[in-house]
């Protein structure tokens, strides 16, 4: 079995990139007549994008109902918030496990999901708790560092307490 097979079969984000440069250095003079190999390769490159995308939204979604968990006032959805956190999770762990490199890129693409599910808790916050929005922006400083670490998203039995 080749090496790309292989690879295919363990990493399927690093192959659609793997495969992508290698059609972009087939030399010219060697492509068959009319293969659009500069097209080819952005559409697997793009299936790759897209499965890094998800990622991305999943570790934005896990993010953003933790914080509902830690400070949302409305707290009669708790168990809601909780099952949504523990689908995602499943969701996010099957796309790393078929894409171990995207494990790795993890600590690159939280810090973006990051401000995004503050600013969505924040805008939330607004209209349902004006009074404690801007409590919680202050704590949830857009400068500081994420408020969980990538290992409390990653870890299936992390949870936040309620708030008090």
């Amino acid at each position: 079995m080749p090496d790309t097979a292989r690879l295919y079969d363990r990493d399927w984000y690093a192959w659609t990139q793997d495969q992508a440069a290698r059609l972009r250095a087939w030399p010219e003079h060697l492509r068959p007549n009319g293969l659009d190999v500069e097209h080819l390769a952005e559409e697997v490159e793009d299936m790759g994008g897209s499965q890094r995308r998800a990622v991305q939204s999943h570790l934005r979604l896990i993010a953003l109902h933790l914080l509902k968990l830690e400070f949302h006032p409305e707290q009669s959805y708790r168990a809601h918030w909780i099952g949504e956190i523990a689908a995602f999770r499943d969701t996010l762990s099957t796309e790393l496990r078929d894409s171990p490199s995207l494990r790795a890129r993890c600590p690159e693409l939280y810090p973006d999901a990051w401000a995004k599910a503050r600013r969505a808790l924040l805008r939330e916050l607004a209209e349902a708790a004006p009074e404690r929005h801007r409590a919680i922006a202050d704590l949830l400083s857009a400068e500081e560092p994420p408020h969980y670490d990538l290992a409390c998203i990653l870890d299936e039995d992390w949870y936040p307490s309620p708030p008090a």
